[in-house]
């Protein structure tokens, strides 16, 4: 009982902080940088998201105006002649030409229309083609 309490203190302070003090410090420190960095990120995010809004209603805006510009152009009577027939290879069914000009049509508001169609030359298929070029890509 005739410590004081210097004595104490002093020696409290020679032995470090205790192991619970530092677990508990490491862990904070870690994840206030963990929501630091997700801040950081989330912010770079929404600067770019913007940057590429503006882009694309600026890209929108010239866009129209060069279809403006083609429209007034263009003649109206050459709007009103007919399409020429496309040209189909022997041996398609109906149905398969009527599939493709559809999704042909569908693909850009109707502005493609289906000229001819051929088959494929036989080869390798593109699951093939694909199996070859991952197998082979690091030569």
């Amino acid at each position: 009982m005739g410590t004081s309490l210097f004595l104490v203190a002093a020696d409290a302070a020679t032995q470090g902080p205790s192991n619970a003090v530092v677990v508990v410090t490491g862990l904070v420190l870690v994840f206030a940088i963990l929501v630091l960095l997700m801040l950081i990120i989330n912010l770079q995010g929404a600067i770019f998201t913007t940057l590429d809004k503006r882009k694309a209603a600026k890209a929108a805006a010239e866009r129209e105006a060069a279809l403006a510009a083609a429209a007034a152009a263009v003649p109206k009577a050459s709007a009103a002649a007919p399409a020429a027939a496309p040209v189909i290879e022997d041996g398609i069914p109906d149905e398969v030409v009527a599939a493709i000009a559809a999704a042909i049509a569908s693909m850009d508001g109707g502005r493609y229309t289906l000229r001819s169609l051929t088959r494929k030359k036989e080869g390798r298929g593109a699951w093939s083609l694909a199996g070859v070029v991952s197998t082979t890509e690091p030569f």
